[in-house]
């Protein structure tokens, strides 16, 4: 049977499409949803297993753009600047106000940009650890954040040995959905409350498939994620006043 071979455009997308598809579960079927109805239940752990696969694909790229970007200078900018743009968007489908101290995932992606200028340019052991967790922590009030930037430095240190980020990758998978049941259980809610982010393991598949290739340099290619992201939150906001 020949291998699937997809590029990173085309992973990409899917990740884009996820992305949408877990956040029409949580704006539009999360509130007033309860166990008895579980068809609306079902499909709404469905969503948010699906939508498990653009965190970490998103990391992911990260970390092959860090490595191959002709400029981590513009990179960086581009981040930032896109970060500070889509938590406008952001804290207002959230929480209906601006004044939040949650921030977006492209600002998680910002700051793990800069963890992995830290681990590369630090010599200096010990003050690169200090570094490194500092940034790891900066990112607790970030979308994705802790494990996040903690997958991609993982993602970094195996980034010539896919079977070792793989392997690393479902370590961390299984820490998140450890740590999701022990803090439910923990707070008297169901164990199996948020058993829908064992979807982190659907990117598995992605890894292996991916080829190394970009695929088109069409610049709506490298504009798309970051257009789309404010774009939709904007609309669930919208949305939430019909």
């Amino acid at each position: 049977m020949a291998r699937i071979s997809l590029n990173r455009n085309q992973i990409k997308y899917i990740a884009i499409i996820a992305m949408i598809i877990d956040h029409i579960g949580m704006f539009l079927l999360s509130p007033g949803i309860d166990e008895a109805a579980w068809p609306k239940v079902a499909i709404y752990a469905a969503m948010r297993i699906i939508g498990r696969l653009t965190g970490p694909i998103m990391l992911f790229f990260l970390v092959e753009g860090f490595i191959h970007t002709s400029s981590r200078i513009k990179y960086a900018a581009r981040l930032l600047i896109f970060g500070l743009i889509s938590q406008i968007p952001y804290a207002l489908s959230h929480y209906n106000t601006l004044w939040v101290l949650d921030f977006n995932v492209i600002i998680t992606l910002f700051v793990t940009f800069l963890l992995l200028l830290a681990t590369e340019m630090i010599k200096n052991r010990g003050v690169k650890i200090f570094v490194t967790i500092a940034l790891i922590m900066i990112t607790f009030c970030c979308d994705w954040g802790v494990i996040g930037p903690f997958m991609a430095w993982l993602f970094y240190q195996y980034r010539d040995d896919r079977k070792a980020q793989i392997k690393a990758y479902a370590i961390v998978c299984g820490i998140q959905v450890l740590a999701a049941v022990f803090f439910l259980v923990r707070n008297g809610f169901h164990w199996y409350g948020e058993l829908w982010q064992a979807g982190m393991f659907l990117v598995i598949p992605f890894l292996l498939c991916y080829d190394g290739k970009a695929g088109s340099r069409a610049a709506i290619n490298k504009w798309i994620f970051y257009i789309i992201y404010p774009l939709h939150f904007l609309v669930f906001w919208a949305i939430s006043f019909l």
